[in-house]
């Protein structure tokens, strides 16, 4: 694999060398023009004969036992062909965050769930499910089931579940605990050693900060389809984002095996990490193996925010030693993360946080130290960055506060003390290409940093309603999941008799423009137009094998993949040819849908006839198929930086924030597509600010129901309340990425909370902030100085 690899990088220079014909273009969404038009269809737009409709009895209490349960006048319902409740459904446990069939995890990852349980453990939990002739139908059904409970006690809050002698919201807690799998903890030396460090140091730091529960806001309800024929043969539609996992999943949890089993996605109307884990796809599974029918479930938007997938909110507290110089010295992070009722991702949320604790600043002592827990509140599970805004929001105001008390400028503080290319961490790890102060330092420039600063402490005079504020923060993430799991994809390149070509690929296409990237990438090797590849994604039965939508991964581990494809192809391309032209191979180069003669370029062959030969074997080489599998394997963790820098405008009395403007600088190596790159900085900008000032969902603390399930009463970003953004690139290539490309779609989130937060903190005065959202009654509270 080296050395095949070490040929790779010299062919992507060679390329390079010779000048880009495709990547770097910012060419337009594949899916783009279908979908402004109207023209494209997404799940719920999928209609097949007999097709009948799904809906699902949700628990109206936080933690019960099913006493009893009587689906009889459902059943007698006129149209409704089927029910399902716990007593109907395998007794089969398992995780509906597994990414493999055969778990590689290094973090415990536990099997906590049913399909259906004799016992609820939030409000919004599967009692039962009816499939009736329409939705309508079905709606009333569920009213008609009657059900006994016997209430248990539950656990709501974060804070609660974390204290030794709390309420057990799972009995798969970890020694009667309410710790999901167990706790991560590692550093580079031993956790006491790293403690003495930070209270040894001239200067020790500890703060703590609280992070909200969000929801990911995606456009497209959760929507799934399953038809089960008598052939005993399951085909799954869903908007989800890793088909591979889906079919273990649900073939682990209905008792069958794989390849009866098929996982289709779809075309996918947002998701953010918030389809990324199973969720009712195995409810409708067992309605069409009941009735032989396709089976659809669209839940409501009220139904997405209490049965679906949130953002983990997060307690952590961080603790720095800094010497005499203002370098970091040491530094401990520990975290909770309130994974809600069931295990999913959060053992693995935890553990991908702890990697971001070692990757941004070049302490040599560092530990980590952390835990999801259980309660008795809707799954938690992952959402763009999967665990990094949490911890880049709590270091980097944690981080202002340091340089504030030092008295030193925020960024250069910060330029001080982060990582240098290929600085060794204090883990021992080479950080590449890591150009987090090339950021800084343009960031600085652009944004006036300096001036701009002066002129907003200049105006604050303590007097006003309306102060101005500056704030930056950096942040980091990686490129996959090397070395937690293995990472591979795998990609098929085929050449079809016109000319054209065809990209079967496992990787995943969320609105991001990953099959844009992908043909370009093929598109700059062959010198096929990129609207000319053709591109099939995300079919367990006809795509190979891909770990899905995740973990920033799909420019870096399915280019690469399709640079190794498309040269494997290119390849039988000019073999072909050196035999109809009767000439070397190595005289021969591609160009326009030719195979041309380097030394006579009047000599050359079209595609079209190359395949022809191929196929018919005329060139006196054996008849095939021109057509190339390679699989990438990732054997090295790369990181894509970001320096963001805020202005806000604060009102002290009515506690709103406004934010005026908004730069992100980012280090993501070459830019395959700017157009589809600027997308996801906006997108991840917006999030960001949600994160920061108005999203939160609100769980009653007794009852346990989510007090704003819509988008009326759960805040999100308007347009109109968007400031002015830009986005900025140090464009320095990564040598391990796809023609030196790294990722971008979770990092253009990471880091905008905690430059609003600093900038906001700025306004004030320098007060510390200790939680998100910054609401205007959390404002006001600090600003007249209740809170500190």
């Amino acid at each position: 694999m080296a050395e095949r690899y070490r040929e790779m990088k010299i062919f992507e220079k060679e390329i390079a060398e010779r000048g880009f014909r495709y990547v770097g273009q910012p060419l337009p969404n594949r899916e783009a023009e279908m979908k402004a038009a109207g023209e494209i269809r997404y799940i719920d737009d999928l209609r097949m004969p007999g097709m009948l409709h799904a809906k699902i009895l949700f628990s109206p209490h936080a933690h019960a036992r099913i006493v009893s349960i009587d689906t009889s006048k459902a059943e007698a319902l006129d149209g409704v062909r089927a029910v399902v409740t716990w007593k109907d459904a395998p007794r089969i446990i398992f995780n509906s965050a597994m990414r493999f069939y055969m778990d590689t995890s290094p973090f415990d990852m536990p099997k906590t769930e049913y399909i259906f349980d004799d016992t609820v453990r939030f409000v919004g939990d599967r009692v039962a499910a009816v499939a009736a002739d329409d939705e309508f139908i079905a709606a009333q059904a569920i009213k008609l089931i009657d059900v006994e409970y016997e209430i248990l006690p539950s656990v709501i809050r974060l804070e609660d579940a974390i204290q030794p002698d709390a309420v057990q919201a799972n009995p798969y807690g970890v020694d009667g605990s309410n710790i999901c799998g167990g706790r991560v903890a590692y550093g580079s030396h031993d956790e006491d050693e790293v403690l003495r460090a930070v209270e040894e140091a001239e200067y020790s730091f500890d703060d703590t900060f609280h992070t909200s529960r969000v929801h990911h806001g995606y456009m497209e309800p959760v929507t799934h389809i399953a038809h089960y024929t008598r052939d005993g043969k399951l085909t799954i539609w869903t908007s989800g984002q890793n088909v591979f996992c889906f079919r273990d999943v649900i073939a682990t949890s209905l008792g069958m095996k794989q390849s009866r089993v098929r996982v289709i996605k779809t075309v996918c109307g947002g998701a953010f990490g918030g389809k990324l884990e199973v969720m009712h796809e195995p409810v409708v599974a067992l309605l069409s193996m009941k009735t032989l029918r396709p089976v659809k479930i669209r839940l409501t938007r009220q139904e997405n925010f209490m049965a679906s997938r949130t953002r983990h909110e997060g307690i952590l507290r961080i603790r720095t030693g800094v010497d005499k110089n203002g370098t970091i010295v040491a530094q401990h992070v520990e975290s909770a993360l309130n994974t809600g009722a069931y295990a999913g991702s959060g053992p693995n949320t935890v553990g991908a946080q702890s990697g971001k604790t070692f990757i941004l600043y070049g302490a040599q002592k560092m530990f980590y130290s952390g835990a999801s827990y259980y309660t008795n509140t809707p799954l938690a599970g992952a959402m763009r960055g999967y665990g990094c805004p949490q911890i880049m929001v709590t270091r980097e105001t944690h981080t202002e506060n340091i340089a504030r008390a030092l008295g030193y400028d925020p960024a250069e503080f910060r330029r001080m003390n982060v990582v240098k290319p290929h600085h060794k961490n204090c883990m021992g790890n080479d950080m590449h290409n890591a150009r987090i102060v090339d950021c800084i330092d343009r960031g600085v420039e652009l944004f006036d940093w300096k001036r701009r600063r002066a002129r907003a402490e200049d105006g604050n005079d303590g007097a006003q309603a309306i102060v101005h504020g500056i704030g930056m923060d950096v942040a980091v993430h990686g490129n996959g999941w090397y070395p937690v799991y293995q990472d591979i994809t795998t990609i098929t390149l085929r050449m079809n008799n016109d000319g054209t070509a065809t990209l079967l690929t496992g990787t995943h296409d969320l609105g991001t423009g990953a099959k844009t990237v992908l043909s370009q990438i093929a598109a700059e090797i062959l010198t096929i137009p990129p609207g000319e590849i053709e591109i099939i994604e995300a079919d367990t039965d006809v795509t190979p094998l891909d770990l899905g939508a995740q973990a920033s991964r799909t420019t870096y581990i399915g280019g690469n993949a399709t640079i190794m494809a498309a040269r494997n192809l290119r390849g039988q391309l000019i073999k072909e040819a050196a035999s109809m032209l009767k000439v070397p191979k190595d005289r021969l180069e591609l160009e326009e849908c030719f195979v041309v003669d380097r030394e006579e370029p009047d000599t050359r062959v079209s595609f079209e006839d190359v395949v022809g030969s191929a196929q018919d074997g005329s060139a006196g080489n054996p008849q095939r198929e021109l057509i190339a599998t390679e699989t990438f394997e990732s054997l090295d963790s790369i990181d894509s930086y970001v320096a963001v820098f805020c202005e806000v405008e604060v009102n002290r009395q009515s506690g709103e924030v406004k934010v005026i403007d908004l730069l992100s600088v980012h280090n993501s190596g070459k830019v395959i597509n700017p157009a589809t790159y600027e997308g996801q900085v906006h997108g991840g900008m917006h999030m960001g600010l949600g994160y920061a000032l108005s999203e939160e969902m609100l769980i009653d603390s007794e009852s346990g129901k989510v007090s704003n399930p819509t988008f009326k009463k759960y805040h999100m970003f308007r347009a109109s309340e968007m400031p002015k953004i830009h986005v900025e690139t140090v464009e320095d290539p990564e040598e391990a990425g796809p023609f030196g490309a790294k990722s971008i779609g979770e990092c253009a989130t990471d880091g905008i909370a905690g430059a609003v937060v600093n900038a906001v903190s700025h306004a004030l005065g320098g007060v510390k902030l200790d939680r998100i959202p910054l609401t205007p009654e959390y404002i006001k509270e600090v600003a007249a100085g209740n809170k500190s």
